[in-house]
C-alpha cells in the first residue's frame, strides 16, 4: 500500500461507479485553495473506511470529477469506544476536545445535556464540519458517528451493557486502566459539565462505574484528551 502521509486529503460521498464527485466546501478547496487543476492527482475518502487515489477529469464552477486508480480500506480499530460529551458552556473548549478526540481515531460520540449542563443546544451541523474537516487533518478514513441525548438518563436507557459503562470522577478511588475496557462489547466513557454531574445523575450506574484518570482536577476537555490517549 502507497504511504499516504504525504497528501491533501479531500472527502465525498457522492461515488458512482468509478467516479467520485467533489461539490461546495471540498470543491472550493480543491480547486481554489489548493490550486488543484484538470489531470491532476488527489486523494478522497468516502468516510467510511476507504481512501481513493484518483485523476480529476472534470472541473465545472458546481462541480467536479475524479476517476479512481487505487482504493485503499482500513479497519476501524476505535469501533467500540463511544465518547460521552456534555455541551459546553465554552465553545472553543467544546471543540477542542471533539478535534483531538477525532484526530486520535475516534469515531463514535455522543453529545449529552445534563442537569448542570450550561449550554442547552448544539449545533450538530456545525459539527460535522469541525469532525470532517479533523478526519482529513489527520488523514483518517472514518467520519464519525453522532449520537444526541437530552439527559443522562436516556443514555442509561441506551447502554445495553451496563457493566460497559465508565463515568469518570475525581472523588472515585478507583483508577481507571486500559485493560477495563471490554473487546467483546461497546463501551461508554461519560464526563460531566463543567459543574460536574449531580448525585442523583452519578447513582443512576451506581458507584461501582464509577472511576478517576487522576489525582488532579482537569477540565472537562482536558479529561477527554487524556482518556482518549490512553484508550487509542
Amino acid at each position: 500500500m502507497e504511504h499516504l502521509s504525504n497528501i491533501e486529503l479531500f472527502y465525498s460521498q457522492e461515488i458512482f461507479d468509478n467516479i467520485i464527485h467533489l461539490k461546495e466546501d471540498e470543491l472550493f478547496h480543491c480547486v481554489n485553495v489548493f490550486r488543484k487543476k484538470n489531470k491532476d492527482i488527489i486523494f478522497i475518502t468516502d468516510g467510511k473506511g476507504k481512501i481513493f487515489k484518483s485523476q480529476i477529469i472534470e472541473i465545472r464552477k458546481d462541480l467536479l470529477k475524479s476517476e479512481i486508480l487505487e482504493e485503499y480500506s482500513f479497519y476501524n480499530e476505535t469501533n467500540n469506544l463511544y465518547i460521552c460529551i456534555p455541551l459546553l458552556k465554552n465553545k472553543d473548549r467544546f471543540r477542542f476536545a471533539i478535534e483531538k478526540s477525532v484526530e486520535m481515531g475516534i469515531t463514535k460520540f455522543i453529545f449529552f445535556q445534563s442537569e448542570r449542563t450550561i449550554a442547552k443546544n448544539v449545533d450538530l451541523g456545525k459539527v460535522k464540519k469541525i469532525m470532517i474537516e479533523s478526519m482529513k487533518q489527520s488523514l483518517r478514513a472514518y467520519l464519525p458517528e453522532i449520537k444526541y441525548f437530552f439527559s443522562f438518563k436516556e443514555i442509561a436507557n441506551y447502554v445495553q451493557n451496563k457493566d460497559s459503562i465508565f463515568i469518570f470522577d475525581l472523588n472515585s478511588s478507583k483508577r481507571f486502566s486500559k485493560n477495563l475496557i471490554k473487546s467483546e462489547c461497546s463501551n461508554y466513557f461519560l464526563f460531566g459539565p463543567e459543574g460536574g454531574l449531580t448525585i442523583k445523575e452519578l447513582a443512576i450506574f451506581g458507584e461501582e462505574r464509577l472511576f478517576n484518570l487522576t489525582t488532579s482536577r482537569l477540565r472537562t476537555e482536558t479529561a477527554i484528551v487524556k482518556l482518549v490517549s490512553l484508550i487509542t
